[in-house]
């Protein structure tokens, strides 16, 4: 596997040395945010006079909010409603031209308490040239509790409603499939992404029960679809790269000639996790070898609970945004950019230091830059320039968890839980 290096950052969550944690060990975490952490958002807003809206309906549970906006000015949020026993209702709301939701919000899963979810691993979303909306997610499966089958489904209402959801993993056996990624072509061609684990033996996909008995979770394989009508059939399941990271988010962007990335957190030899990338330049049917972006000398023997965030400029121009630590330098969220289809990366440049909780976020802004929005104890934007600098210094925007963020005619928004609640704000 051929070494880089980085430039660019973000966010990312330190798991116990066991594994991953699970939404149970997460929700004692979430609840000491409580309504105190409502109140200190509203103060936390910047001062443009713009305040939060609340999304999902109070006196739920809601949690792993997903955010997309289309070329057409749409926008879209989605989150996963959490019941008592472990179900799961995955809801979707279009936003209005001031932000705040255009009716009652969608079930996109058919069959009541399928959906199934955890901060880690959130649903995603997409919109189409045609105006389509793509949501990704993941279903419990009957019969074997750590299993998850991954989904497609699509709305061509404006999200008002959605048809039948397609599987799009062709495993033939309950397995784990998730920490996916979504992404859409110019062309209207639908790319997946996720962690897969039918490579690794029965006995050790455990899950939650790994970590009772104070195991760490197998490493799991990056696999790879794609649908060329819009959703309704999947290409077969290719495999990517294995002994991936089993708990860090993978990502996707489509350059403008269509060149597919894909990034993911790779395990080294010797417990090293770093960030690696393939890139397709026929449309998903292959893959270049992975390049690991850079060497940041990370060693550990845990999920970071973080991956990569890609963004694709031309058609052989990528960034990458992503969280280390490591022996390279001080931890933090670091950036690094190729030239040439994600062969070879400059060395990295570090965006802000300090820990960062989950997977940040990267959104060219349409005039030669980017935005990074991640949480590190508040959810915050980092204004990046062209070259790979910090134009402007990382500024808080709300005080909350697992923000989102996606921008719309200039406008940056962002949604992020707060007080057991999904919301978003107008970051001015």
């Amino acid at each position: 596997m051929k070494r880089g290096s980085l430039t660019i950052t973000l966010a990312l969550l330190l798991a116990s040395a066991g594994g991953c944690s699970r939404p149970e060990e997460r929700k004692a975490a979430t609840a000491q945010t409580g309504a105190a952490q409502t109140a200190a958002g509203d103060a936390a807003v910047k001062a443009d006079g713009l305040r939060p809206v609340r999304i999902s309906a109070e006196g739920v549970s809601a949690a792993e909010p997903t955010l997309a906006a289309g070329s057409d000015g749409s926008a879209y949020v989605a989150w996963v409603e959490h019941q008592k026993g472990g179900g799961g209702e995955l809801r979707l709301t279009r936003l209005d031209a001031e932000g705040a939701p255009a009716g009652e919000a969608a079930r996109v899963n058919p069959e009541p308490g399928v959906a199934k979810a955890w901060r880690g691993d959130a649903p995603t979303v997409a919109v189409g040239p045609d105006g389509a909306v793509y949501v990704g997610w993941t279903a419990r499966v009957e019969g074997a509790p750590h299993a998850t089958a991954l989904y497609l489904s699509v709305s061509h209402d404006g999200g008002r409603s959605f048809g039948a959801p397609v599987r799009v993993d062709d495993d033939t056996r309950p397995n784990e499939h998730g920490m996916h990624s979504l992404a859409v072509g110019r062309d209207g061609r639908v790319y997946v992404a996720w962690l897969d684990g039918r490579g690794t033996p029965p006995a050790m996909t455990m899950g939650a029960e790994a970590h009772s008995k104070g195991m760490a979770e197998p490493n799991r394989e990056v696999y790879f679809a794609y649908s060329a009508d819009g959703g309704r059939t999947f290409s077969r399941n290719r495999r990517v790269a294995t002994e991936a990271c089993p708990c860090c988010k993978t990502s996707l962007a489509v350059g403008e000639g269509g060149r597919v990335y894909l990034g993911w957190r790779q395990v080294l030899p010797g417990e090293l996790r770093h960030i690696a990338v393939a890139s397709s330049a026929d449309g998903g049917e292959t893959f270049s070898d992975p390049t690991v972006v850079s060497d940041d000398r990370w060693e550990i023997n845990a999920c970071p609970v973080s991956g990569p965030a890609l963004a694709a400029s031309g058609d052989a121009g990528l960034r990458v945004l992503w969280y280390t630590e490591g022996q390279a330098g001080p931890a933090g969220l670091y950036t690094s950019e190729s030239q040439d289809g994600g062969r070879t990366f400059t060395p990295r440049r570090a965006v802000a230091e300090g820990g960062v909780r989950g997977t940040p976020q990267l959104l060219p802004d349409g005039r030669g830059g980017l935005v990074a929005v991640y949480d590190d104890g508040a959810v915050k934007e980092a204004r990046l320039d062209g070259a790979g600098g910090t134009a402007v210094a990382p500024a808080p925007i709300v005080v909350g968890e697992a923000p989102t963020a996606a921008l719309r005619g200039g406008q940056l928004y962002a949604t992020y839980i707060s007080d057991g609640s999904i919301w978003l704000v107008r970051a001015g």
